[in-house]
């Protein structure tokens, strides 16, 4: 996301920080790339609006800012938004996409000149139009002093309405790609989906690399990733920054978070594996299992499909 963000020009990121702030401070410092990274901890939930609240002395008194979901993947033009809602003179713009089913999110009903008249909220019933909230708002200055102090409150359900009824909401359309990850689930028919998108066309789908190793694509393997002889790689598998993976062992379907070692003629398949695990030698992942993250798995385990460990 940091990237995505420096690429339409965002130099700065103020993270919204409740429950394990502290760990994330130490985790991601006060940069990602070029983009500085600052911190408004709640010390209790204050809903979406109430950080915007909360950050308030951090946010420009003169420039219009983003506001952003952290469980979403798009390739939503930031830059472009951005342009449109200086020209409206609108207070706030919300980004809008097309799905095949509005009711698990709730549709929202616009103008032919792209206001925003309504927020329906979810139903099992149909909806008169497929656009939902894509989570990612252009907001202005003067919309922050609207937002009530120290109480939980929505900006979908408490903000937003009223600034539509009063005409100062527009709508911005997204044509591109966008995903709603705040399922695992979802995140893991994401990441397939995008590996898909970037796969090179045409070519052996297979890598063959020095020392017998195979990557098949569509894979992605991160910087400073360790292959030992013989292992197999893909398809459909992400090996975040830093993985090792040890002789002889497979990794397919599989998301593996950075930092993780994969031991010796282990076999991890449609896994999702945290950050820091060391799964030891010769172990069985069983398919739709999740290993949290900073966990060790003995040598010679087997984990039994859908498997769920977190501590």
């Amino acid at each position: 996301m940091a990237r995505w963000l420096s690429f339409g020009g965002v130099d700065q990121i103020i993270l919204a920080v409740n429950h394990l702030s502290e760990k994330l401070k130490v985790e991601l410092g006060h940069s990602i790339g070029s983009v500085t990274v600052e911190f408004s901890v709640e010390e209790k939930p204050l809903g979406t609006p109430g950080p915007i609240r909360l950050a308030a002395d951090l946010l420009s008194k003169d420039d219009p800012f983003l506001v952003l979901n952290g469980d979403i993947v798009s390739n939503i033009d930031i830059r472009s938004m951005l342009a449109m809602h200086r020209q409206k003179k609108a207070d706030a713009t919300i980004a809008l996409v097309s799905v095949p089913d509005p009711s698990p999110y709730g549709s929202v009903l616009t103008d032919s000149d792209g206001m925003v008249k309504k927020f329906a909220e979810k139903s099992g019933a149909s909806a008169s139009t497929s656009l939902v909230n894509a989570g990612v708002y252009v907001i202005s200055p003067s919309v922050v002093g609207s937002i009530p102090i120290g109480r939980s409150v929505s900006l979908e359900r408490d903000v937003f309405p009223g600034m539509s009824e009063k005409g100062q909401m527009q709508a911005w359309i997204n044509n591109g790609f966008w995903y709603d990850i705040g399922r695992v689930s979802e995140y893991v028919r994401t990441n397939k989906e995008l590996l898909e998108k970037e796969a090179l066309e045409g070519g052996d789908p297979v890598a063959q690399v020095q020392g017998g190793m195979q990557v098949v694509r569509p894979a992605y393997v991160g910087a400073k990733v360790h292959l030992g002889v013989g292992t197999k790689v893909g398809p459909f598998t992400i090996l975040s920054n830093n993985v090792t993976v040890g002789d002889e062992a497979i990794v397919r379907n599989s998301i593996v978070f950075e930092e993780t070692t994969i031991g010796e003629k282990t076999i991890v398949e449609d896994a999702v594996i945290g950050e820091r695990v060391v799964i030891g030698r010769g172990s069985r992942i069983g398919r739709g299992s999740i290993i949290a993250g900073q966990l060790s798995i003995p040598a010679g385990s087997v984990l039994p499909p859908d498997s769920v460990i977190l501590c």
